[in-house]
Order: C-alpha cells, then structure tokens, then sequence
C-alpha cells in the first residue's frame, strides 16, 4: 500500500514538474528507484553504457536535470527518457 503511495505521489509530482527547472538528485534518484511512468515504458531491454551516457548528456545538456542527477545516472544506471513532442521527462529507466 505504501508502494502505491509513494508511486502516486511521484508520478503526481512528475506530471506537475516545471519543464523549465532542471530536475535535481533528489527527484531523479527518488523517481528511478521508485519506478515511474506508464507501463511497460521502460521494457526495451538494456542500453550500452555509451548510449545512456549520450542520454544522459542529452538531458543536461537540454537543462532537464542537474550535474549531479547526470553524475547519479551514470553511476548507477539510470537514464531519463524524453519525450519527443514535449521535450519533457517521461520516465527514469534502468540501463545496463
């Protein structure tokens, strides 16, 4: 029940993300560990470690998250997936 909870509550605060404020560490992590976005989002099989770093670099570079969130991802294997119609984040996967 509290899984739910707190996945609501991420999801909710996802959909009411400013895209114009880079999402921080805390969010970031919170969101990847926590799992995110619509089912069966993330299911396209693992990615090399160039390709989620360009991901990664991508989403900086765009302004949607912080050096560190980008610092955070790379360590641990998480990437952000971006919408191409909005420019939004859509979901934090798991890479390798």
């Amino acid at each position: 029940m509290i899984y739910r909870t707190l996945a609501f509550s991420a999801l909710l605060s996802l959909l009411s993300f400013d895209a114009s404020a880079a999402m921080g560490l805390a969010q970031y992590r919170a969101f990847a560990l926590e799992g995110n976005g619509p089912p069966g989002t993330c299911y396209a099989g693992p990615i090399s470690f160039q390709e989620l770093a360009r991901r990664i670099d991508d989403a900086h570079n765009r302004g949607l998250i912080t050096e560190r969130a980008a610092y955070w991802g790379k360590a641990y294997s998480f990437y952000p997936l971006i919408d191409p119609n909005s420019g939004r984040i859509n979901a934090i996967c798991r890479g390798i």
